[in-house]
């Protein structure tokens, strides 16, 4: 029997992890399985094409909540060209209202209920020696038409029993896309929003695996390992090993986790000092500072720890990190996602992701909605439009709002002016971002698609309109953010004074001593390498004092990334 797996991802870069273990779990079982991936802007007849081409006995789909209509079309389509085979569905989106989903989707066979290696392995078992009796954790339906729970939702509870669903890693790497990996599935935690904490345990994969696993996609080269573990950081003596195993490897892979930083003990925060710059992501789940808010979701920290511990991390500058707020929670009204926007930004972390409450399918949010006044969406993503503590008009603004922060603040191109911007506001951060936002809306900006040059302009903009007696300030610091950020760019509106430095920038580069005061290392190459590597330019503004004063400065690209050094020399008057 030849079985056709179906993952739909939401970008080409992404990778299917569920799908890939059932796949790679079904061939240890020697079941004729293969995965197609594919994703939500590859026409339908084209996955269509692909899927009969192979002549499928079986097919089965992974259904999330960010390809459901693609995925429910695409199995109408496979209905009606292969009518004899069978059609099976698992994942967040179907797992846990079989009525409903047998409800919506006549077409479909089987549901996979849960974590579905083993129990989709035996399902395919048992259809090809014709056994009667579907096996346990898969909803059908019986001779009469009625739906058969038969077991509910499954975990696996070996993880060893799991393999790498990474064989192709060669042609993940050639065509750069993320690897997602997991060392833990479940969570302790019964956040009501979230699915995770269904199981109510946490199960480990063994460490010696685990770093076994680990090496491959180091020799392999892979760039991004994301691991999905709910709460990578719940104990010390199994995450810390792999930690350190990963500082200590001669690598240039990133790997990305997901941690709760009130929990970060002095041992960890010791440890995580030492790690190499780049070698670790961390995303931080803030959700909300509101007391009230936080014991209703069940998301209750520590924030007095959670931002001494971020602040910390921020300090040693080897390590992005990410924090998430969620807005439209229970009992938290536009005041109080001020104040934690505020609290939040305050840190300022790398990126700051807002986010939206989604009411997902068997959350026990989707249970207290009438109670909370939830109103939303009631097809993917659920996303909530009005609570009974925020009103619509204040959630789309809060849309607005998001939008105009991804394109300036999450950027982390206008570190400087954004910071001068808020002090000329003399509110809160939030108090700007309502200013630019209620700007950016007027301009008929939302929701148009906008570049990092194009929003440089829109800042100058909205300083002459908002701003007009910062705009000298302004402009020399947006320059410079320019300067350190956008490297080879240099728009005329913005007053460059390249030119005017040109020959005494000639005559600094031909005292190779005093060059080498500021680069230790080096080698005359060619003028056109000295330009693109080792920018030179003059501001009436110093981002660092913070003073209206002639400053000069070298971008140093010539590893990647932009080292600033201030330069005092007697062939560059600072005067």
């Amino acid at each position: 029997m030849k079985t056709i797996l179906v993952a739909i991802n939401s970008k080409y870069v992404h990778t299917a992890l569920g799908l890939r273990y059932v796949c790679e779990f079904c061939k240890t079982k020697d079941l004729d399985v293969t995965l197609i991936e594919e994703t939500i802007q590859t026409p339908l007849l084209a996955v269509l094409a692909e899927i009969t081409r192979a002549k499928p006995d079986f097919v089965g789909f992974s259904v999330h909540i960010w390809n459901k209509a693609y995925v429910y079309s695409l199995i109408e389509l496979v209905r009606k060209v292969l009518p004899a085979a069978k059609i099976a569905v698992g994942g967040p989106e179907v797992a846990f209202e079989p009525e409903r989903i047998f409800s919506e989707k006549s077409e479909i066979d089987f549901i996979v209920q849960g974590e579905g290696e083993i129990c989709f392995a035996e399902l395919l078992t048992a259809l090809e020696n014709s056994a009667d009796k579907v096996p346990l954790h898969i909803a059908y339906r019986d001779k009469n038409g009625d739906v058969q729970i038969n077991g509910g939702v499954t975990v696996v509870d070996d993880l060893s029993a799991l393999v790498l669903p990474y064989p192709d890693l060669e042609t993940i790497v050639a065509e750069n896309k993320i690897v997602y990996y997991e060392c833990t599935r479940g969570c302790p935690f019964q956040c009501s929003y979230c699915l995770s904490g269904i199981s109510r345990s946490v199960r480990r994969r063994p460490l010696e695996k685990v770093l076994l696993d680990l090496e491959r996609f180091m020799e392999a080269r892979v760039p991004l390992v994301k691991f999905v573990d709910r709460t990578y950081n719940l104990d010390e003596t199994y995450f810390l090993p792999i930690m350190h195993y990963l500082a200590m490897a001669d690598t240039e892979t990133t790997f990305h986790f997901e941690i709760k930083a009130d929990l970060l003990s002095e041992k960890t925060l010791k440890f995580l000092e030492t790690v190499p710059e780049g070698r670790f992501q961390f995303e931080i789940g803030v959700q909300s500072t509101h007391d009230a808010t936080l014991k209703t979701i069940g998301r209750e920290h520590n924030w007095e720890k959670l931002a001494d511990n971020v602040e910390r991390l921020l300090a040693n500058d080897n390590i992005h990190l990410h924090l998430d707020l969620i807005a439209g929670l229970p009992h938290e009204g536009l005041q109080e996602f001020i104040k934690s926007f505020n609290d939040v930004y305050g840190l300022q972390p790398h990126m700051l992701q807002l986010g939206f409450l989604k009411v997902l399918q068997g959350t026990v949010m989707q249970s207290q909605a009438q109670e909370h006044g939830l109103l939303y969406m009631s097809e993917p993503p659920y996303e909530v439009v009005q609570t009974k503590y925020m009103a619509y008009e204040e959630l789309r603004f809060l849309k607005v709002l998001e939008d105009v922060f991804e394109n300036t603040y999450n950027t982390g191109k206008f570190k400087h002016v954004l910071a001068y911007l808020i002090k000329a506001n003399g509110g809160t951060a939030f108090d700007f971002y309502r200013q630019l936002t209620e700007w950016w809306e007027s301009r008929g900006l939302y929701p148009q698609g906008h570049n990092v040059r194009g929003v440089t302009k829109l800042l100058w903009e909205f300083t002459c309109d908002c701003y007009p007696e910062e705009k000298t300030n302004v402009k020399e610091i947006l320059r410079f953010d320019v300067f350190i950020s956008l490297p080879n760019w240099q728009p005329s509106w913005l007053g460059w004074k390249t030119a005017e430095l040109n020959e005494q920038a000639m005559a600094f580069w031909r005292d190779k001593d005093e060059v080498c005061q500021y680069l230790p290392d080096y080698i005359f190459s060619t003028w056109r390498q000295i330009r693109k590597n080792y920018p030179i330019e003059a501001f009436d503004y110093n981002v660092y004092s913070g003073v209206a004063e002639r400053s000069i400065f070298m971008a140093d690209y010539s590893d990647g990334k932009c080292i600033v050094k201030p330069l005092v020399s007697k062939h560059l008057q600072n005067e």
